[in-house]
């Protein structure tokens, strides 16, 4: 059992939580607890870019071996909670980053045939970081009194303000742990409830400190002589892509390749599946002249196998008659050793419906939804890489019944 009152820092791997660990190593005034009772806790996607591995064992590790600080790096073992957690490496003289995990999110996504969602709960921060660390936090560390570090900078105060209010429904075992948002993330407090547990009682240092993200940035390349990169998924929809991020995905072809695997295959059983919120990666990839990653995707899309599948989506009324949630069933209905195989047998069912080629994939619409009539249903036939399962979130049978209810529809026109 740690000491009581241990500081745990939430390590991202990124720029503020980088700079919080380095300060307090180098500044002994800024520290909130002797080092020897710091533990610094990733949770690992499996989907970093590579260049995070490079600065972090370059810089990051020999501090932590010269000053003993105990660096816990975990990951998700399934797809199911009661999977558990595997502990990649707890160690103070921490030598590998191990930035594959174990059960990827991008395994997740793959399976769904999706990209993370921009809009509501961050639901692949909670299930493959908030609930990696909290799990092992109570198997390792609860119920000591301890202090939790989250990286919010000094501009985020809405972040800060809700992951508070979950320390103010329990007084007893209160935890304070550190997270590293900046200042002029004012979105991501605001959001991060989202991490939080009633338990534990989380503070921001970069927030005290009133420091920046340009702030972190320019420590970090005082300190090292390097521009620190942002720790990110290489499908994460929040990369804004500007000119350096543009550069980013460049250097890292075989990881993008893979990104551009799943917005394809999202893509695919739902045209508005794209990667980011008003643009997809196909069409950065293409514009940017993204040579070596189009050429590995291509080549990993030739060397998959295919399925066609059926996809129908119910999208249901809101209390005020607008767009509520949608229900979704995915249907496998045929596996392919090749591409040319599977567009055949799309083509086969040409009569069914309206083919449509969007981003070079092809779709037969057996119906189309109107924009502004709910709730609603659309039911097409696509092609795409064999890794998705039948599945419907309650069950196929529960989808058909729900499908079949006639009168729920009965307004809705058919718009194929």
């Amino acid at each position: 059992m740690p000491p009581r009152r241990v500081t745990v820092l939430s390590y991202g791997m990124g720029v503020e939580s980088t700079a919080i660990l380095v300060r307090w190593i180098n500044e002994p005034s800024t520290r909130p607890c002797a080092l020897d009772q710091l533990i610094v806790v990733t949770a690992m996607t499996g989907d970093e870019y590579e260049d995070t591995r490079t600065l972090v064992e370059t810089y990051v590790f020999p501090l932590l071996r010269q000053h003993g600080i105990q660096y816990v790096q975990l990951a998700r073992a399934g797809h199911l909670e009661q999977d558990g957690i595997i502990i990649l490496d707890d160690t103070r003289t921490p030598q590998k980053l191990h930035l594959e995990g174990a059960y990827k999110l991008s395994d997740e996504l793959r399976l769904n045939g999706t990209v993370p969602q921009v809009a509501g709960v961050h639901r692949c921060a909670l299930k493959f970081k908030a609930f990696v660390i909290e799990k092992w936090l109570d198997a390792q560390v609860r119920p000591a009194f301890f202090r939790h570090a989250l990286g919010y900078n000094s501009d985020e105060g809405n972040r800060v303000e809700h992951s508070e209010y979950a320390t103010t429904r329990r007084e007893a075992e209160k935890e304070r742990i550190a997270f590293g948002f900046n200042t002029e993330e004012q979105n991501r407090i605001a959001r991060s409830c989202e991490y939080n547990t009633v338990t534990r009682e989380a503070f921001y240092p970069l927030v005290e400190w009133s420091w920046t993200r340009e702030k972190c940035l320019a420590y970090l390349y005082e300190a090292f002589g390097v521009i620190w990169e942002k720790s990110a998924c290489t499908y994460c929809p929040f990369n804004r892509l500007k000119q350096d991020g543009v550069e980013r995905q460049k250097r890292h072809a075989e990881q993008v390749a893979d990104a551009l695997l799943l917005e394809y295959t999202s893509l695919a059983l739902n045209p508005r599946g794209a990667l980011y919120k008003d643009r997809a990666l196909i069409d950065i990839a293409i514009r940017e002249d993204y040579t070596d990653t189009l050429r590995i995707f291509s080549s990993k899309l030739n060397a998959s196998r295919w399925a066609l599948y059926r996809i129908r989506r119910i999208v249901n009324a809101s209390k005020t008659g607008e767009k509520g949630t949608v229900d979704r069933c995915v249907e496998r209905m045929q596996d392919f050793e090749t591409r040319e195989g599977a567009f055949a047998a799309l083509m086969a069912n040409k009569e069914k419906g309206e083919f449509e080629e969007l981003r070079g994939i092809s779709y037969i619409w057996i119906q189309r939804r109107p924009q502004d009539v709910f709730p609603a249903r659309e039911e097409l036939l696509a092609i795409a890489p064999a890794t998705v399962q039948t599945k419907a979130r309650y069950g196929v049978p529960w989808f058909d019944a729900r499908w079949n209810q006639q009168t729920l529809f009965s307004t809705v026109a058919d718009g194929s």
